[in-house]
């Protein structure tokens, strides 16, 4: 979620990191563990090679990688790119679809043959057929099933949204809004988000995180687990958890307006997985911030958002490994899990005035992040795994 910013500020912010970019100059001292490396699209530390920039329309925001095929959204269109050539994506189809300048629908999702996207300004969840992948259509709306995010369930045979809602999509041309919602009777009464982390299985961004099954009756969802709170009542963003049986949850927060990284700032958060089945609850493991610094060594000095945002992890992630977090104006962070969930930075790329929606693996080393005020940077992985 991307809350209303002082569009003064963010000007200033980002002539200053232009600046700043243009007339850097890496000291031995700012090269202690990685060192900074100039490119045409920013700094990066030297595991994590630029590639090349894909400009959009109006920023980007989200998208999501189904079956070879990268489908993203900026503020005026939903996108089908083909990424035959990763270092090279080209786009083949357009759906134009506005949406507002804050707040923007931010996490695709869909089955390879229908995309689901919600719209404010519409007050509906749209519901596009990708079939044809140089023409995708839309095929049917949802009046008032807008939300911040929605999210497939059984294959896009139902949707759930972040208001609770769920949509019968079993007829794509004929969706229904259901008369009850997903979280009825369940201990959280909202979700930023959620996504099916393996058939029928469902985790949510709430307070308290919930793992559900709907395999069963998607319309009346059962609680498997939930996750232990922090004391703090932090906010929960992001909730990943690698094919469904992973030891770890792969969790993330959101701050706005933290112009200063400091305690209170959102976090990307390891939970311990291994026990669910047997106490029916996840506890946080560990947990990492991003902090200030200096552009050279890949932390700017202040930011719009000190905050995590979206993260993934990287396809050979298993009990532990390689995960990209996208950081706004910090760009995007590498992380490595250890196999006891303690979380390490190890590489970072920061565009040149840029603040970072989300990032996606698209390859085992190539990723394009999605950036508010760039469109599309793809960045390649030359780190270890």
């Amino acid at each position: 979620m991307t809350t209303p910013r002082s569009r003064t500020k963010r000007i200033s912010l980002l002539v200053a990191f232009a600046l700043a970019t243009a007339i850097l100059t890496v000291s031995p001292s700012s090269a202690t563990v990685f060192p900074a490396g100039p490119s045409a699209g920013g700094l990066s530390s030297d595991n994590v090679e630029w590639v090349r920039h894909v400009p959009l329309a109006v920023d980007g925001v989200g998208g999501r990688l189904i079956d070879g095929w990268f489908y993203a959204n900026d503020q005026n269109k939903i996108m089908i790119f083909d990424i035959s050539d990763p270092e090279d994506p080209q786009m083949v189809g357009q759906v134009p679809m506005p949406q507002e300048v804050y707040l923007s629908r931010e996490d695709l999702d869909g089955n390879g043959e229908l995309l689901i996207v919600p719209n404010t300004l519409s007050g509906a969840l749209h519901i596009v057929s990708t079939e044809d992948k140089t023409n995708p259509q839309i095929i049917s709306e949802v009046p008032g099933a807008d939300s911040h995010t929605s999210s497939c369930v059984l294959n896009c045979r139902y949707v759930y949204n972040s208001n609770g809602q769920i949509i019968d999509l079993r007829n794509p041309s004929k969706p229904k809004l259901v008369e009850e919602k997903w979280f009825d009777g369940l201990p959280a009464s909202s979700s930023h988000d959620v996504e099916e982390v393996a058939p029928g299985r469902v985790l949510t961004a709430s307070q308290p995180i919930m793992l559900l099954d709907v395999r069963k009756d998607p319309l009346h969802p059962k609680l498997l687990a939930v996750g232990k709170q922090p004391e703090d009542g932090r906010f929960i963003h992001t909730p990943r958890w690698p094919k469904g049986k992973d030891d770890f949850l792969l969790m993330a927060g959101e701050t706005n307006a933290n112009v200063t990284c400091d305690e209170s700032s959102a976090a990307f958060m390891t939970w311990d997985a291994t026990k669910w089945k047997k106490t029916h609850t996840f506890t946080m493991i560990d947990e990492y911030r991003a902090t200030n610094g200096m552009y050279a060594d890949g932390s700017p000095p202040a930011s719009l958002s000190c905050s995590t945002h979206w993260h993934e992890a990287h396809p050979s992630f298993r009990n532990g490994g390689l995960v990209v977090s996208a950081m706004f104006e910090h760009g995007a962070r590498f992380i490595d899990v250890s196999s006891k969930g303690k979380i390490e930075e190890i590489g970072w790329f920061l565009p040149a005035a840029g603040s970072t929606s989300a990032v996606y693996w698209i390859t085992d080393e190539i990723a394009y992040t999605l950036d508010y005020n760039r469109g599309i940077d793809v960045i390649r992985w030359t780190g270890k795994l």
